[in-house]
């Protein structure tokens, strides 16, 4: 597999894939039997790309008698940060991570979003070129995976490159720019997610509100399938030309467009199929 840099890249796969024997490679923590990898174009393990890295664990576990400010400078310590610079960094990641306001409480005392927050910010302590994140949304409130994924996009537009680890496919999809699904240790799919969802037959589909005056009738005889779910109707047409077509006889009809584009799949389609596909080895 290859990671472009500044993009954020998904690992998916069920359990027992792989996806953690992976990160732990990448980070330097176990060592090939055989192969070869590399990062920054150093070989796996090798000091010379760990303070160009951070990592947030599955499940972090912190000295928990220590409050925010002090548990990053323990971090800032270990990359041999100090003194106003290292006040400043940290500073400025608990903002980032919306905990500056609560710097001065206990880790035992911690949410578990608060420790996630916590967990990015000790990961970004030494402003690295690349972050590992493993199940970063994991156990989080819908308000806090949505401040999650906006931080991984800041991450990616300041032009760090981030590796995400997630089973969350609903929650891949539209934050990776590509991925690779990993199956009993063998890698199923990879690609840039757009090209993965595409589907290669030429189909359109359509979903549109407010047909009482459009003929249900007329639009089943043009489309491969419709659907009729309370106020909403889905179709599938068989081409481009098709499809404007049924969206104009909608239009006329008083009804509106709310999707219109070329027939895709979701990664969980992709998922299913790559781990199926790979179920007899």
């Amino acid at each position: 597999m290859e990671v472009e840099e500044g993009s954020i890249f998904g690992l998916v796969g069920p359990n027992g894939s792989g996806k953690t024997t992976t990160l732990k490679l990448l980070l330097g923590l176990i060592y090939p039997t055989q192969g070869s990898g590399k990062v920054f174009d150093f070989p796996l393990g090798s000091p010379e790309y760990k303070q160009r890295i951070g990592f947030l664990p599955e499940g972090p576990y912190f000295y928990d008698h220590l409050n925010a400010i002090e548990l990053l400078q323990f971090y800032g310590g270990l990359f041999g940060l100090g003194g106003g610079k290292l006040e400043a960094r940290i500073e400025e990641l608990l903002r980032l991570v919306g905990m500056w306001d609560r710097r001065e409480i206990r880790i035992r005392n911690y949410s578990r979003g608060m420790l996630q927050r916590i967990g990015v910010a000790q990961a970004l302590i030494n402003n690295p070129d690349m972050v590992f994140l493993d199940e970063p949304t994991a156990g989080l409130d819908p308000t806090a995976q949505i401040e999650m994924r906006d931080l991984m996009h800041q991450l990616r537009d300041q032009g760090k490159t981030v590796f995400l680890c997630s089973h969350l496919l609903k929650e891949m999809e539209p934050l990776c720019d590509a991925v690779v699904v990993l199956s009993r240790g063998v890698v199923r799919r990879q690609g840039r997610i757009c090209d993965l969802l595409a589907v290669q037959s030429g189909r359109y589909q359509l979903r549109a509100t407010g047909c009482a005056n459009v003929s249900m009738q007329s639009l089943r005889d043009k489309a491969l399938d419709l659907t009729v779910t309370g106020n909403e109707i889905s179709l599938l047409v068989a081409d481009q030309p098709q499809a404007l077509v049924v969206a104009q006889e909608i239009a006329d009809g008083g009804g509106t467009i709310l999707e219109f584009g070329a027939q895709t799949r979701s990664l969980e389609d992709v998922f299913i199929e790559a781990v199926a596909a790979g179920g007899s080895d």
